[in-house]
């Protein structure tokens, strides 16, 4: 007699997306928890997202405000300080935002510091993208962690170790796929 038990569950793209999103900032939550515990914090006020100045992001709250209600990201009402306000998940923002965000817990380079060119990587257009405004491909947060803390900003050895330290299911893409992912998110010059 064998004690399995198969069990299949239909999941929205959507609900996908933000269920992976959200573990990835658990996880440098995670890491931000054991460092200082007091700096931990999942959902976020456009007044707290207009201070942060993340890139991808409008400047001011009243603008974030409309950017979260037409993009209809994940929100709650909670009392802060006496107050009522609107309070936005950290999965709900832009790619560029929520990338940078992970960076700041991580402590890894700001997304915008400036790499020089690899000379072999191949000259190509970028990729169409579905949804810019969802997330970046799952391998690009360990290859900004091999940046950090293995190859000291040097993307081309950070590169030749990332198959080894891709999480499981997550393959590895070709050079041009990555090298499209990588203009597009600034991490690498045309």
């Amino acid at each position: 007699m064998t004690n399995s038990f198969d069990f299949t569950v239909s999941v929205s793209s959507e609900e996908w997306a933000y269920t992976q999103r959200r573990l990835i900032y658990l996880e440098s939550v995670l890491l931000r928890v054991v460092r200082d515990e007091s700096k931990v914090q999942e959902w976020f006020s456009a007044a707290d997202l207009a201070r942060k100045a993340l890139p991808g992001l409008p400047p001011t709250k009243a603008a974030i405000t409309r950017k979260a209600k037409a993009e209809q990201w994940r929100r709650l009402h909670n009392c802060k300080n006496g107050r009522w306000q609107l309070a936005y998940h950290v999965s709900s923002l832009p790619a560029r935002a929520f990338d940078d965000l992970v960076a700041r817990i991580l402590d890894l380079p700001e997304i915008d510091v400036v790499v020089p060119d690899l000379p072999d990587l191949p000259n190509v257009e970028p990729l169409p993208v579905a949804d810019p405004g969802k997330t970046a491909p799952p391998w690009v947060l360990p290859l900004m962690r091999i940046m950090k803390v293995e190859t000291a900003g040097d993307i081309g050895q950070a590169w030749d170790i990332l198959p080894e330290r891709l999480p499981a299911g997550v393959l590895l893409p070709s050079v041009e796929e990555a090298a499209n992912v990588l203009v597009q998110l600034g991490l690498a010059g045309k």
